[in-house]
């Protein structure tokens, strides 16, 4: 009839399915490849691994030594009536080994065949970290490359991200073994 005041349904909602796959190009366009990790400090460096790995992090409880086992070893505590080794693998990765003071955490990870607690001076949370700042391990970057995946740089500085895989199955960590 020709009315001014009347409205095509039809070019609503064409207009509004416009709208809707602009907004949705533009949230995947923005979206970017992350991977969550656990961020703590070893030898004074930020350093991470994926969060599959992680079972808890837990204060540093009172460690029983062990004698005959490596140097790696600093002691052993109850977790929930689990047996748990302390380890401190600022050795493995050449860093200094400063104490671990009243912040020091025990990062309880599992590998295939055991569980073990890895000591650090720090822990920092879960963080999703952009593949955008990822560059891989440099040979002849001082570090022990074979425990080492790359570094994130980040705004407040650089993430180094361990390859837990190889370094749980390291024979330095099993015990009994000098």
């Amino acid at each position: 009839m020709g009315d001014d005041n009347s409205y095509d349904i039809r070019s609503i909602l064409s207009q509004m399915r416009e709208e809707y796959w602009q907004a949705l190009a533009g949230e995947e366009s923005e979206a970017k490849e992350t991977l969550e990790c656990l961020v703590f400090t070893l030898g004074g460096k930020r350093y991470a691994f994926e969060t599959h790995y992680a079972s808890e992090v837990i204060r540093v409880p009172k460690l029983v030594r062990v004698p005959a086992v490596q140097s790696l070893i600093r002691g052993i505590f109850n977790l929930r009536g689990e047996i748990t080794a302390a380890i401190d693998i600022r050795p493995m990765l050449g860093l200094p080994q400063p104490e671990i003071g009243p912040t020091g955490r025990i990062l309880v990870v599992r590998g295939e065949n055991f569980a073990t607690g890895i000591l650090a001076e720090a822990a920092h949370g879960v963080q999703g970290l952009s593949f955008d700042g990822f560059e891989p391990v440099a040979s002849g970057s001082g570090m022990k490359a074979q425990f080492v995946r790359g570094h994130f740089n980040l705004e407040e500085g650089n993430v180094i991200l361990l390859d837990m895989e190889t370094l749980l199955a390291d024979p330095e960590l099993v015990a009994g073994e000098a």
